[in-house]
């Protein structure tokens, strides 16, 4: 298991059950997570190219458990986690989901009534191939370097964590680009997912939603204000607000998936893995409450591949 920790970098977990800075999983199943240690010096492969390449790349091993990001990622920053690896030992196995993530050592922050966590300070992963150790998490990051150190220095292999940014001009072409609605229309990609294979979806943008056509909402929030202060996620008869993918059931809250904490550029990203099928968009507000919502305001959707 890794530990990252005190003087790292402060994620905000983007999943539904946790938020210290902004890590969005959007499966809320019951998955081993991680957590945040102590600084360390270890065994650091860094690269500064775009796109598919890495920012940072860190590679974590019996004889170098321990390591230091000394690149700060950005404040307000979207980037992707990508881990592959295991260690092994005997029949125990390590991969990432054995990852801990904590900002100043104090754990993660509890969401609300909404945070579950197996262990304190655990977020979860997106798996993506449990048995190669492929896992993958967005992060906002607050301008402080990750610390990275395994809690188990014993066995053989290694765990490596790339760390990529996520942008239009980083991630390269999109799969797909689709507008969707706002009104309680289901629509659908035209790009049919491979069963098991991961998508980023990115969701850019707002449109008028209520308030007798003044008040906006985007990928997950409404009725904020132009600073972004009063932004609900749950609001009215407990409608789970945002942009559904693969749902569309308002008497389910909430929502399977989760675009992750608020944003004020309203740009979001999820990790969605394929079902051999289109992929559904459904707006999610309140039942009988879609005749103030704009027929012509759309939210931009880019499909990609993972890096």
């Amino acid at each position: 298991m890794l530990l990252m920790g005190e003087g790292s970098e402060k994620l905000m977990v983007g999943d539904r059950y946790l938020a210290v800075g902004h890590t969005q999983n959007v499966m809320r199943l019951d998955r081993r997570l991680l957590r945040l240690a102590t600084p360390a010096v270890g065994f650091i492969v860094l690269s500064q190219a775009m796109g598919a390449s890495p920012l940072e790349s860190v590679s974590l091993t019996a004889s170098h458990p321990e390591a230091k990001l000394p690149i700060t990622l950005k404040s307000g920053q979207l980037y992707l986690l990508k881990s592959s690896g295991l260690l092994r030992w005997g029949k125990q196995v390590l991969n990432a989901e054995s990852i801990y993530v904590a900002g100043n050592g104090d754990g993660i922050p509890e969401a609300g009534s909404r945070s579950v966590r197996a262990a304190p300070g655990r977020i979860e992963w997106f798996r993506d191939d449990a048995k190669a150790g492929a896992y993958e998490m967005i992060v906002t990051g607050v301008g402080v370097p990750l610390d990275l150190k395994l809690a188990h220095a014993a066995g053989k292999g290694a765990i490596t964590i790339k760390v990529f940014p996520l942008s239009a001009s980083s991630l390269g072409k999109p799969l797909e680009s689709l507008k969707v609605s706002v009104m309680q229309v289901k629509e659908y990609s035209s790009l049919v997912t491979k069963p098991g294979t991961v998508y980023l979806l990115e969701c850019i943008g707002q449109g008028r939603v209520g308030g007798g056509g003044l008040g906006h909402g985007d990928a997950d929030y409404m009725d904020y204000r132009a600073d972004g202060s009063g932004h609900e996620d749950i609001g009215d008869r407990n409608t789970d607000y945002g942009l559904g993918i693969d749902e569309a059931d308002q008497n389910i809250t909430p929502r399977k998936r989760w675009w992750g904490p608020f944003r004020l550029d309203h740009d979001y990203f999820m990790l969605f893995e394929g079902t051999g099928k289109p992929i559904q968009f459904y707006y999610y507000d309140v039942l009988g409450g879609y005749g103030d919502n704009s027929p012509t305001d759309r939210l931009q959707v880019n499909i990609f591949k993972t890096p």
